[in-house]
C-alpha cells in the first residue's frame, strides 16, 4: 500500500506546485496594482494624523495658554513681600507721623484731620499693616485697610451700620411629658361641682351633691421650654458693649434688619466682633432625618430588643450570611469585607449607653438608616410607621406631626333656665381634641466642630372611646394608649441616635373555620375554632442630624472671589 501511494503523492504536490506558478503569472499585474494603492492610501493616512497631531498640539497649547491667564498670578510670579523696616520716633506729631510712614511703600494714606497726638515708637523689622494695628492697640486709632489704601480715624465717637439678618418674629416653644396616677376631688355644697380627672380622661358635673374629701397620687413631669426675643435681646447686649463710652447710643430696627451704633473705635470693633459670632452660630442649619419604626418581636425576644447588638458601627452594613444563633447572639459567618459581629456591634468604645427605665437613648456611627434597619429585622418584623425630614436652624424647635384630632366629651356643666314657673336644665358638653398618630419635636444646638446637641421629645399615641360608669351614668371617655420620651442626647453629624424601650402587648383574633359547614344554622360552631394570640412590639427612632455647611461654602467662594481679584489685578498690570 505504501509503495503504490507515494509515488501519487509526489505527482499531486508537482501538479499544486504548477497551479501555484501559473496563478502567480497570471494576476502579477493586478497585484503590482494592488499594492501601488495601498501605499497611496498609507500616505493620505499618516497626513491625517500628521494634521490631527498638528491640531492637538495647537489646542494644548491654546489651552495652557488660557489655563495660565485664568490661574492666579501668585503662583508663577510671587508676589513681592512687604516691605519691612525698623521705626524709632519720639514725640512725632500724629499726622507726620502716619504721613512719613507710608513714603517708599506701596500704601497710600488719608488721615482724618482730628488724628491729633504725639507718637513715641521704637520697633524693629515690621511692616506697615502690623504698625497701624499696634497703633489701633495702643494709642487708639482706628484705621481701614481696602487694598493700598489706608484711612486713619481718630479715638472718637463714630457711627457705623451694621446688617443683621434674622427673622422679626418672637418664638416660643415648650415641651413636656407627664407621668401621673391621677387624681380624685370633690366638692361637698349643693349646686357645686365634682370632678374626676384620670390622665387623659376627664368628667365634670354640676349641680349634684358629694361629700367626698379629694385627694391626688403625685407623678412624674418634664417640662421644657424656650422663649425667643432676638431683636430685644441684641438691644440689651449691644447697650451693655457700648454702654461706657459717654454719648454712646444703640439703635436696632428689626423691620429692616439694621443696627446703628455710635460709639468709640474700640467698642465698634467688640460690636463687629459679636455680631459676627452671632450671625455665625444663628445661621447654622441641620437637616433632621427620622425614621419612626414598628418591631413585632419574634418568640426568642419577648424581652425586648437586644440592644446589647448596636454600638460603634464603623462599617454600616452586615455580611450576606449574618445571623442569630439559639443564644441570641448574632454570628457572622463571613467577615472578609466587612467588619465582624463583635468588631459591628460591640464597637471600640466599651459601653456605649446607660439604659434608665424602660426606655432609653443610644448612638451608632452607621452611615445611613438601612444598616440599624437590618440589625432590626433580625429580631423581628420591621414596619416602618413614618419617614419624616426636616430642617431647622440652631436652637430653634422643630415640630413633625403626622395624625388626626378626634374630638371627646371632657367636660359637662349644667345651666338652670327657669321659664315662667317651669324650671328646665340644660347640660353643655365641652369637647376636645385627642391627637391620635406621630409627634415628633427635635431642638438642635450646633457647635463649631460641628456637634449636635438634641432635645428629643417622640409620641406616638393611640386614642379611642371607652365607655365608664360615673354616678350611674354611662359616659363616653377618650382612652389614649401613648409611648413617648423625652431625652437631651449629643450625637456628631451623621450620626445615627437610636431612641428605644417603647414596648407594648397587643392581642389579634385568631378565627378559623371549615367552608361550608362553618356556617350551618345552629351547628356551625362545631367547625368553628377560635383564639387569641398575644403580640409583643417595640417602638424604634432611629434620627439622624445633617448639618449644613454653609460657612464652608462661603469659605469657598470667598476664596474664590479673592483668586479673580488676584487675576484682575495680574490683567491690569499686564495691560
Amino acid at each position: 500500500m505504501n509503495r503504490n501511494g507515494t509515488p501519487l503523492r509526489w505527482i499531486a504536490a508537482l501538479l499544486g506546485l504548477l497551479l501555484v506558478a501559473a496563478g502567480c503569472s497570471s494576476v502579477g499585474p493586478r497585484q503590482a496594482m494592488s499594492t501601488d494603492s495601498v501605499d497611496e492610501s498609507v500616505a493620505v493616512i499618516e497626513d491625517g494624523i500628521a494634521a490631527n497631531e498638528r491640531l492637538a498640539a495647537e489646542q494644548q497649547a491654546r489651552a495652557e495658554a488660557l489655563l495660565e491667564a485664568l490661574m492666579p498670578e501668585a503662583e508663577s510670579e510671587p508676589a513681592a513681600p512687604e516691605p519691612r523696616f525698623d521705626l524709632a520716633v519720639n514725640g512725632v506729631p500724629a499726622q507726620e507721623f502716619f504721613r512719613g510712614l507710608v513714603q517708599d511703600t506701596p500704601y497710600n494714606m488719608v488721615v482724618h484731620p482730628d488724628v491729633t497726638g504725639a507718637i513715641s515708637l521704637e520697633l524693629k523689622d515690621v511692616s506697615v499693616p502690623e504698625v497701624m494695628e499696634i497703633m489701633r492697640d495702643v494709642y487708639g486709632f482706628d484705621f481701614a485697610l481696602e487694598g493700598r489704601l489706608l484711612r486713619v480715624y481718630p479715638d472718637a465717637l463714630r457711627t457705623e451700620i451694621f446688617q443683621v439678618n434674622y427673622l422679626n418674629v418672637e418664638r416660643s416653644g415648650h415641651s413636656e411629658m407627664q407621668v401621673s396616677a391621677g387624681k380624685v376631688t370633690d366638692a361637698g355644697s349643693t349646686g357645686g361641682s365634682a370632678g374626676y380627672d384620670g390622665g387623659n380622661q376627664n368628667y365634670q358635673q354640676s349641680g349634684r351633691s358629694g361629700g367626698r374629701s379629694g385627694g391626688s397620687v403625685v407623678g412624674t413631669s418634664v417640662n421644657t421650654g424656650a422663649e425667643t426675643n432676638f431683636w430685644k435681646e441684641l438691644q440689651e447686649t449691644l447697650d451693655a458693649i457700648v454702654g461706657g463710652d459717654a454719648g454712646s447710643q444703640v439703635v436696632v430696627t428689626p423691620q429692616v434688619g439694621l443696627a446703628v451704633v455710635r460709639a468709640r473705635p474700640e467698642s465698634l470693633r467688640a460690636v463687629r466682633s459679636y455680631l459676627s459670632r452671632v450671625e455665625n452660630t444663628l445661621h447654622r442649619q441641620v437637616i433632621l432625618e427620622a425614621k419612626v419604626i414598628e418591631v413585632t418581636l419574634r418568640d426568642g425576644f419577648q424581652a425586648g430588643i437586644n440592644w446589647n447588638t448596636f454600638g460603634d458601627a464603623s462599617g454600616g452594613t452586615f455580611a450576606p450570611t449574618t445571623f442569630i444563633d439559639e443564644a441570641g447572639n448574632i454570628v457572622t459567618t463571613n467577615g472578609s469585607e466587612h467588619a465582624t459581629a463583635g468588631e459591628f456591634l460591640a464597637g471600640s468604645g466599651g459601653d456605649f449607653f446607660n439604659p434608665l427605665g424602660s426606655a432609653f437613648t443610644l448612638n451608632a456611627s452607621y452611615g445611613d438608616f438601612e444598616a440599624a434597619i437590618d440589625l432590626l429585622r433580625t429580631q423581628g418584623s420591621v414596619q416602618v410607621l413614618s419617614s419624616p425630614r426636616i430642617a431647622t436652624v440652631n436652637n430653634q424647635k422643630a415640630v413633625i406631626k403626622v395624625g388626626d384630632d378626634e374630638f371627646f366629651v371632657t367636660d359637662i356643666s349644667t345651666n338652670t333656665v327657669t321659664a315662667g314657673s317651669a324650671i328646665n336644665t340644660v347640660d353643655s358638653p365641652e369637647l376636645t381634641p385627642f391627637f391620635s398618630g406621630i409627634a415628633l419635636d427635635v431642638t438642635p444646638q450646633i457647635s463649631d466642630a460641628g456637634d449636635v446637641i438634641l432635645h428629643i421629645h417622640p409620641t406616638v399615641s393611640e386614642v379611642r372611646e371607652q365607655l365608664k360608669t360615673i354616678s350611674g351614668e354611662q359616659v363616653p371617655l377618650a382612652a389614649s394608649q401613648i409611648r413617648e420620651s423625652d431625652s437631651i442626647v449629643r450625637a456628631s453629624n451623621g450620626q445615627i441616635v437610636v431612641i428605644g424601650g417603647l414596648m407594648q402587648n397587643s392581642s389579634e383574633d385568631n378565627n378559623a373555620r371549615v367552608p361550608g359547614l362553618g356556617r350551618l344554622p345552629g351547628l356551625g360552631y362545631l367547625f368553628k375554632q377560635k383564639g387569641q394570640s398575644g403580640v409583643k412590639s417595640e417602638l424604634v427612632i432611629l434620627l439622624k442630624p445633617i448639618v449644613v455647611d454653609s460657612a464652608g461654602q462661603n469659605d469657598a467662594l470667598r476664596r474664590s472671589v479673592d483668586r479673580i481679584q488676584a487675576l484682575k489685578r495680574a490683567l491690569d498690570r499686564r495691560g
